[in-house]
């Protein structure tokens, strides 16, 4: 069930923020939560790099823009500065559930300037892609205190060339998971716990039935309503393995709200967003917004994995190259986290 922007707000208190005129949007998809049916009916998409399909979904703006982690891009060098666009980038948009909307060449490529490859900071892409000419917006839940609950999302296509989709995978969440085994796991996170979501939820991987993924998107649920959130950024491995080896993981999704700003610099206009009315909402105005970057980045023993993970990726980190690199041992990790609290 679609909502209007009228009745949204007297249905559930709700404000719709726009950077563009009225004139410019049109066909809000914005659903009434019901269920798990209706958070699958939203359009969705995949990235498809060479005709293939990744495990990157964008989290649609427009009809022509949307989010992707930039660890799933190419680059022509290891700083992440400058995208590869000889690799071809298409987007897969599903029509809901397992129809299919269409699939749009990307024409620009835009990764957020801050973006940190060794820590995954800033993990976060514009792509613009071409359209068949009906325009449509998706939302973007903006404030973080408003989610009562999240859903966490995985599509995937069963076929690339013939644009057939699978049903999506999804879960319903509420964390009770100790952020400090989160932090253990990830410098990154610890420094940056507002700009990133943790969990250990998975779903089985449609390349391989024994491995098990992370989901690819999450949904922030302001009753009665959903809207996308975070999309997914990287994993924190324990031992020597990946997803098919019964490891401990730990999952982390960038959310997206303080990339709103830079997004609608991209972009030329601003990002639909909505958020409860209340006077504790505060806006992050800042376009060059950046994650704080860790000065050590890997922990021993953990491995760290991002971008596409049906075409693994491995980044960090290892015994090894805690050696190297400087790791950060648990106790040191403790310890930060005590004098963080302190403060």
């Amino acid at each position: 069930m679609r909502l209007g922007n009228s009745l949204l707000t007297l249905a559930a208190g709700l404000s719709t923020v726009f950077a563009s005129s009225p004139g410019e949007l049109s066909a809000p998809t914005l659903f009434r939560r019901n269920g798990t049916e209706d958070l699958q009916a939203f359009k969705g998409a995949v990235l498809l790099k060479n005709g293939e399909q990744t495990s990157c979904e964008v989290a649609l703006m427009y009809s022509t823009f949307g989010f992707v982690s930039a660890a799933c891009l190419d680059f022509t060098d290891d700083t992440a500065k400058t995208v590869n666009m000889s690799t071809s980038y298409e987007v897969m948009i599903s029509g809901g559930l397992t129809s299919s909307y269409g699939r749009f060449r990307a024409s620009r490529v835009t990764p957020n300037p801050n973006y940190d490859p060794a820590s995954y900071a800033n993990n976060i892409a514009i792509l613009q892609f071409d359209s068949n000419g009906d325009d449509f917006v998706n939302y973007i839940a903006s404030w973080r205190a408003d989610w009562a609950n999240m859903y966490f999302v995985r599509r995937s296509l069963s076929s690339a060339a013939g644009g057939a989709w699978n049903q999506p995978a999804l879960t319903t969440y509420n964390s009770n998971l100790d952020m400090a085994d989160c932090a253990k796991a990830n410098t990154l996170f610890m420094y940056n716990q507002n700009d990133l979501i943790c969990n250990q939820l998975t779903t089985t991987s449609i390349m391989n039935a024994t491995c098990s993924i992370p989901y690819a998107s999450m949904y922030g649920v302001i009753d009665p309503n959903a809207a996308i959130a975070a999309i997914y950024s990287h994993s924190a491995v324990y031992g020597q393995g990946n997803f098919c080896n019964g490891n401990k993981i730990y999952n982390y999704y960038i959310v997206m709200q303080n990339y709103v700003h830079w997004a609608m610099s991209v972009i030329g206009k601003k990002a639909p967003v909505f958020h409860t009315r209340i006077a504790e909402y505060t806006e992050n105005m800042d376009a060059n917004y950046s994650m704080t970057i860790p000065g050590n980045k890997n922990v021993e023993s953990v491995l760290v994995y991002g971008g596409d993970l049906y075409h693994l990726n491995t980044t960090m980190t290892g015994d090894e190259e805690s050696e190297e690199k400087g790791g950060l041992s648990t106790g040191a990790i403790i310890g930060i986290l005590l004098g963080l609290l302190a403060l």
